[in-house]
């Protein structure tokens, strides 16, 4: 025995020798670097996709639709309403004399009744018979067989109680009109489905706006991503399917799936409750906000090919689902339906636009203006933008026989880094500290107390918090790994409709959703803990993006973000979120991960900086890591066009090191490899912004394919070439791949 016990730690010597004394080689015998980051040199092609913006066609929208026979007028302080009581469609004239018509015209020519009933409808109901054993649904609109509709004239618009011939289901519709608004909403406490058939979902004036074919120019206004444009165009066979989404991505409580990891949504997502549709473009439109009901809303866009020649775009509200439950360890699971539905009151408030806000830009306007006592307008008072640099202290990994702990960078030698940049003229750096307790990055979540020793000791933080603008910790308190404590595993963790953990695995640990009262207190406790540390504020994952049900304690999304909102609000210190959906908006002053593109589905058209336009001049926005950029010159290039500040993640260490643990995925960081880009990047963007640091975006134009010209409130236009030629503007060159600054007072 005592022979065995001499080999063991005498192997486990040898081990822990060999451990710290390996370094990767290349087949050449030197040390592996970083990988290259893109050159910013480098003047690739101009390939035209929806990737851009386009110029827009400035054709007259003339008039499609003629007034409802026999329509009741109601009148109200915006003017005359003429309202069809069979199908409670309304139609209103704007100031150019434009009929907005909330269906469709009754009168062309080849359409089946079936499709005009439905067309017509101001609602589209669908519902589950609970007396079927087989879920299925059953729709219906205002002209089922045995439907009753009874409508009061209110102040300013309409109230009608609707029982649906089918399903026996009731729900109260309230219509106003205001000016240049008008406002339509489905009261919780007006909805009675007491009877054997349930709601499945609500859909509100679909064919509000449809266009046939391309019979009038314009187009579909759609919040993914940044924003995406959609032509109206003539009926495409190949279009096989309509675009639905669900708002703030998908709702994740209703599937068998083990790993989380492999529920994904594809393209980018919904980040805000809003979308519209241009009839004429600067000539008439409408921008449409879902008030009350987005956290189980959905943007639905029918195509031309799917919708007998109408491209339409609504919202539609999802009150209860079906789901798999699992019945055995095989795997064998059952089809039930939701008991209870969830809790909706619906309100959309849609805003008509003439003119020059008769446009995507327009509605950027109107949404900035609508949230306006939401977004504080947190505005730097510098004279160059921020940079925001992210570096890793801590990682850990699994060892032969123990955890390995991995030092990326110190505090001092992140202060080294910041000090550099600063002898390279860059002054206003906004530092974002991951790692920084002995469990590191991938394992601390949700339990953050202390820094590690291993980083250095306060003086070495107070040091590097003074050579920054500004300092935050980086933290996650929704996602608790495994590899972590302050949590408990059998009463802590939250569970999707079925019984199930939400669960994230990965190679190096698994993660677990939180109950909604310990994601709470660990963010309180953790703030308390944090604050004694001479940072800034708080740069928190996940809670900006993440939405989810807690079945096990029947707590439910709206609960959770008012949850988030308050919580956030309580705290004394400033907040950075990452990729952040709108109802969080005013709870944060810089946003993290910003998205730079739509989804770019084939059938988009364009892709337009909405989300910057709104945040424009009230939130700091910053992209995603410049170290991975593909293209980094036309990268810059959208920065400078969208008003998003540049962001870099550096170690002191090579990004080798990552490799097998949580963040392998970054395979360059190294701060000696990567710093004449940082400088090169960073002026490239700096020399355009800094002119705009505060003010907000008021117009932006595409002269010509590849050249977009954006103005400021402050006077300030920059015309931005992403063309790999040169351009003439009011008889200045403005070079491929670059930009132009034109003060307007100076005109």
């Amino acid at each position: 025995m005592y022979k065995t016990l001499i080999f063991k730690r005498s192997l486990y010597f040898i081990i822990m020798v060999m451990l710290i004394s390996f370094t990767v080689y290349a087949l050449d015998g030197s040390t592996l670097n970083d990988v290259d980051i893109p050159s910013f040199d480098v003047i690739s092609p101009y390939v035209d996709s929806n990737r851009y913006t386009h110029k827009k066609s400035d054709a007259t929208a003339f008039n499609q639709q003629y007034f409802f026979d026999d329509a009741l007028e109601i009148v109200t302080s915006s003017g005359i309403v003429y309202l069809d009581e069979a199908s409670l469609a309304f139609q209103v004239v704007n100031s150019n004399g434009y009929i907005w018509s909330s269906t469709i015209d009754y009168n062309v020519a080849g359409l089946p009744n079936t499709f005009k009933e439905r067309a017509r409808s101001a609602i589209i109901l669908e519902s589950y018979n609970t007396e079927a054993t087989n879920f299925a649904i059953t729709e219906e609109n205002l002209f089922t067989n045995n439907t009753e509709i009874t409508t009061q004239i209110i102040t300013n618009g309409f109230h009608s109680t609707i029982t649906f011939g089918r399903s026996g289901i009731t729900i109260g519709l309230y219509v106003t009109f205001g000016h240049n608004k008008i406002t339509v909403e489905i009261p919780d406490d007006e909805i009675d489905e007491s009877g054997a058939f349930k709601i499945s979902s609500i859909k509100v004036y679909p064919y509000f706006g449809a266009v046939l074919e391309n019979n009038i120019p314009g187009y579909v206004f759609l919040p993914d991503g940044i924003g995406a444009l959609v032509d109206y165009k003539p009926t495409n066979p190949l279009v096989s399917t309509n675009y639905q989404k669900e708002i703030y991505d998908r709702n994740i409580g209703y599937n068998t799936e083990s790993n989380m990891n492999n529920f994904l949504s594809g393209g980018t997502k919904i980040y805000a409750p809003v979308f519209g549709f241009v009839h004429g473009v600067n000539q008439n439109a409408v921008f449409a906000e879902i008030k009350e009901g987005a956290p189980y809303g959905m943007i639905n866009l029918y195509f031309p090919a799917r919708t007998r020649g109408y491209t339409t775009v609504f919202a539609e509200f999802v009150f209860r689902k079906t789901y798999r439950q699992p019945i055995d360890k095989v795997g064998n699971t059952i089809s039930l339906l939701q008991q209870f539905g969830n809790e909706i009151s619906i309100k959309i408030e849609y805003t008509l636009l003439e003119n020059e806000d008769a446009n995507y830009v327009g509605m950027a306007k109107a949404y900035r203006d609508s949230l306006s006592s939401e977004l504080s307008g947190n505005r730097y008072d510098f004279e160059d933008i921020p940079l925001k640099l992210d570096t890793i202290g801590i990682e850990r990994k699994d060892g032969l026989l123990f955890p390995q702990t991995i030092v990326m960078t110190t505090f001092n030698q992140f202060n080294d880094i910041v000090l550099d940049l600063h002898d390279k003229d860059i002054h206003h750096i906004i530092g974002n500290y991951q790692g920084f307790t002995r469990q590191g990055v991938t394992w601390s979540a949700p339990m953050y107390d202390k820094t590690s020793s291993r980083l250095g000791n306060m003086n070495d933080l107070e040091s590097l918090s003074k050579s920054l603008t500004e300092l935050y910790f980086v933290t996650e308190y929704m996602k608790a790994s495994s590899r972590s404590s302050g949590y408990n595993q059998y009463f802590d963790l939250a569970k999707k409709i079925n019984d199930q953990l939400y669960q994230y695995i990965s190679s190096t640990d698994r993660k677990y959703l939180l109950q909604y009262d310990k994601l709470e207190s660990l963010l309180f406790e953790s703030y308390m803990e944090l604050k004694e540390y001479p940072i800034d504020g708080l740069a928190i994952q996940s809670m900006g993006n993440l939405l989810y049900d807690d079945f096990s304690k029947q707590k439910y999304l709206p609960e959770l973000i008012e949850m988030l909102k308050s919580s956030l609000d309580s705290l004394d210190a400033k907040i950075a979120l990452y990729d952040v959906n709108q109802y969080l908006w005013g709870n944060i002053s810089s946003f993290y991960e910003f998205p730079m593109y739509s989804s770019q589905y084939i059938t988009f058209d364009d892709t337009v900086p909405f989300l910057s336009i709104v945040l424009s001049g009230s939130i700091h926005l910053y992209g995603p890591y410049a170290n991975f950029y593909p293209y980094a010159r036309d990268e810059l290039l959208r920065l400078i066009d969208f008003g998003v500040y540049p962001s870099f993640i550096v170690t002191h260490e090579s990004s080798i090191k990552l490799q097998e643990t949580g963040l392998e995925s970054i395979y360059s960081s190294r701060y000696q490899d990567i710093q004449h880009s940082i400088s090169a990047y960073y002026h490239f963007v700096n020399n355009a912004l800094k002119h705009v640091i505060g003010a907000k975006i008021t117009h932006r134009e595409i002269l010509e394919n590849g050249i977009v010209a954006i103005t400021y409130d402050n006077d300030i236009q920059i015309i931005v070439n992403y063309r790999s030629i040169n351009y003439n503007y009011a008889d200045q060159m403005v070079t491929a791949k670059s930009y132009l600054i034109v003060d307007l007072n100076e005109g």
